[in-house]
């Protein structure tokens, strides 16, 4: 089904999501009380993942006991949870209390897209919470083509693009993608992605932290047919509250360019965030790290 044909969630569904955002904007950040209880138990039910998530840490922060790594892998579990929350609290918050709660860095990258009428590929990682970056960036009049999983049920995923149109953002399925973005990228248009987790979409190698990791290859193939820069923008909560974003120098990927070489700019970026942030990073899957081969 085209994008611009997908149903509307079910009343119920846009209903209980405005009603619980409104009882969010009312707690403020009280809210993170709710996210961290959910987390807490998550975490208890749930020791395989959990070793996991305490195992991918121990291999990228240097000097990191198991102790530690639980630890670090408990905050996480709440920070994931209070991610989930920012969604919904994102949902139809004022444009002046939403602005009022960020503090940015580069932005004027942005504007200065917008003003020129030049597509660029926003990469993200899931790192932080990306939703309030986009909710930010259409408030600040960047409109947004955002690239979505095609997990989960449907019900739900119409939920996220119906709200997601309310904040000025259009929502393409990453398995539609492809053709709908190049358009958008063609048209002058930003597109944003996080780029991570590629799912069964195709993807490619990288070294990430000193090791192997998959991200999806939706931006380079972007970068190399239209000629637009990528741009990691790193957008997590900010322990002062409220949010800090970050929107990092643009990448050129020139035609027939290494990969690896190219990509380094973007990957660099999210390596010095990860471990600036640890605790807002959330490898939570076997297999997201893997040894490097002999050189």
């Amino acid at each position: 089904m085209p994008e611009a044909e997908r149903p509307l969630p079910h009343a119920a569904l846009r209903a209980g999501l405005n009603v619980t955002a409104g009882l969010l904007h009312l707690l403020g950040d009280h809210r993170y009380r709710l996210a961290d209880a959910m987390a807490n138990l998550a975490f208890a039910l749930q020791p395989r993942r959990r070793a996991i998530t305490a195992s991918n840490f121990q291999k990228v922060v240097p000097g990191l006991n198991r102790r530690g790594a639980r630890r670090l892998a408990a905050r996480s579990y709440r920070e994931y949870a209070r991610t989930a929350l920012d969604f919904v609290y994102v949902h139809r918050l004022s444009r002046p209390r939403l602005l009022s709660t960020f503090t940015a860095f580069g932005a004027e990258r942005l504007l200065d897209l917008r003003l020129r009428g030049k597509g660029a590929v926003l990469v993200l990682f899931h790192l932080g919470t990306w939703d309030a970056g986009g909710a930010y960036a259409t408030a600040i009049g960047l409109p947004l083509t955002v690239v979505m999983a095609d997990e989960g049920s449907a019900a739900i995923r119409d939920l996220v693009v119906w709200a997601r149109s309310e904040m000025g953002m259009h929502t393409v399925l990453a398995s539609h993608s492809p053709r709908a973005v190049l358009a958008a990228l063609r048209r002058g248009e930003v597109v944003a992605l996080v780029a991570d987790i590629p799912g069964d979409t195709p993807s490619m190698d990288v070294e990430f932290l000193g090791h192997l990791t998959k991200i999806s290859d939706l931006p380079y193939r972007l970068a190399q047919h239209t000629g637009c820069p990528l741009i990691p923008v790193v957008a997590v909560r900010s322990p002062a509250g409220g949010y800090f974003i970050e929107v990092h120098d643009p990448t050129l990927v020139a035609p027939g360019a290494d990969p690896q070489r190219a990509l380094r700019p973007v990957l660099g970026a999210f390596e010095r965030a990860v471990l600036r942030w640890p605790e807002q990073w959330y490898p939570f899957e076997r297999g997201r790290l893997r040894e490097l081969g002999p050189a």
